[in-house]
């Protein structure tokens, strides 16, 4: 009997000693999201395709929260692609040079009064804190959204579709190559530290290795070169258009008085060229927001110079600026936003130019249930190429976005 006895009471001690260390575990939430949309395209490139197609994307996140006795707080965030086949943003001649097949971001984190650091693959500040005329878009994103996915560039010339500085949009193998932008590197492993939110003000600093840096070991002895996805050795190959030892950073200020809000930031990335035939990473971005009770417009100028360019080209003008308003009334909201941006080819040679004007209108169906529409018209013109590289046209998207 005393042996049953003692035996229940260390069975009992061990359930509550148990269950105190779970009381006190981080706390693990599950989410994501699952988009829908049907597009219909029509361009000047569209010959002998369908002219429209269907699309989604899913994700699933587990978000990890914890708080010590002494008010440290910690976590991690894992977000898993749900897709049945590779994400838009995942195309690349190497799948070790994508967004992540299994996961498009995966971070830990430590906060406190003093700050945030963050380790991992995750935004950096120079997204998390910019702002443009896309950070007030409806439905898809307005021009930072789908439509690129379904246009046309069939000749691959090089645009700045997309509202991002050269890492985030892509630019990892020159200018020649960068094509509608995939958004690939914005998660690249990085280490980054955010300054405590100051009478408004709020600072963010990156460092990361390489702008192929994905941070993986391999098993074997032999060290490999950094293009295959970022595998650590002493003898990596110098590539052309290419950069390491990358440092992103941002200034964000925000305000409200009464009804009337304003965002200012300023955002920039800096790296240096592995190729000595190649200009150093050197891009920045400034841009702001204004809005009273439903309305806002917000606007954005961008300068990547001659980032990674070839010195011989001795291109440095290429830019991009963004402007647009919204309005939002209960559960509906509608934006129209522009985007035109140029790109150098070299003394004397015609920029290529694009231009794209967006329209989205959105409605908060039910709790995390978000149908929408949007329009795209876009404009690009090639340097110096076949009349036929240029492209018009225009993409309907109509969809639907569940958060959750």
């Amino acid at each position: 009997m005393k042996k049953i006895l003692l035996g229940t009471t260390t069975l009992v001690g061990a359930a509550l000693v148990a269950q105190a260390a779970l009381a006190d575990a981080p706390k693990v939430t599950v989410g994501g999201f699952s988009d829908f949309e049907a597009g219909i395209v029509s361009d000047d490139q569209d010959a002998n395709q369908r002219n429209h197609a269907f699309r989604t994307d899913n994700e699933i996140s587990f978000k990890v929260d914890g708080k010590s006795d002494s008010g440290l707080g910690y976590g991690a965030e894992i977000w898993l692609e749900a897709d049945v086949d590779s994400d838009a943003d995942e195309s690349g001649s190497s799948d070790q040079l994508n967004q992540g097949i299994n996961a498009s971001k995966t971070f830990v984190y430590v906060e406190g009064t003093w700050g945030r650091f963050e380790g991992g693959a995750n935004l950096g500040p120079d997204q998390t804190l910019k702002v443009d005329a896309a950070s007030i878009a409806r439905a898809t994103g307005g021009i930072d959204g789908d439509w690129r996915l379904f246009a046309n560039n069939t000749a691959n010339n090089p645009y700045i579709a997309t509202p991002d500085l050269p890492l985030n949009y892509g630019y990892s193998s020159g200018i020649s190559n960068v094509g509608l932008g995939d958004e690939s590197q914005e998660n690249l492993n990085k280490i980054t530290y955010y300054t405590p939110k100051w009478s408004g003000f709020q600072a963010g600093i990156s460092y990361i290795p390489s702008d192929q840096e994905r941070g993986q070991f391999m098993t074997s002895a032999t060290r490999v070169d950094n293009t295959a996805g970022g595998t650590f050795g002493t003898n990596n190959t110098v590539a052309a258009g290419q950069a390491d030892n990358i440092w992103v950073g941002g200034l964000n200020w925000m305000g409200q008085w009464d009804q009337i809000g304003i965002a200012l930031a300023a955002t920039a990335e800096r790296g240096n060229a592995e190729s000595a035939l190649n200009e150093d990473l050197w891009a920045w971005q400034v841009g702001g927001k204004l809005s009273y009770m439903g309305f806002s417009i917000a606007g954005s100028f961008a300068d990547w110079g001659d980032s990674l360019r070839l010195k011989a080209e001795n291109a440095n003008d290429t830019d991009f600026w963004t402007v647009g308003g919204a309005y939002e009334y209960g559960p509906y909201g509608i934006s129209v936003t522009y985007l035109r941006s140029s790109i150098d080819q070299g003394p004397g040679i015609q920029e290529n130019k694009l231009r794209n004007w967006t329209v989205g209108a959105d409605y908060k169906l039910a709790p995390g249930l978000t149908p929408f529409v949007e329009l795209s018209f876009y404009d690009m013109e090639a340097a110096g190429a076949a009349p036929d590289d240029d492209n018009e046209g225009h993409v309907f998207l109509i969809g639907t976005s569940l958060n959750f």
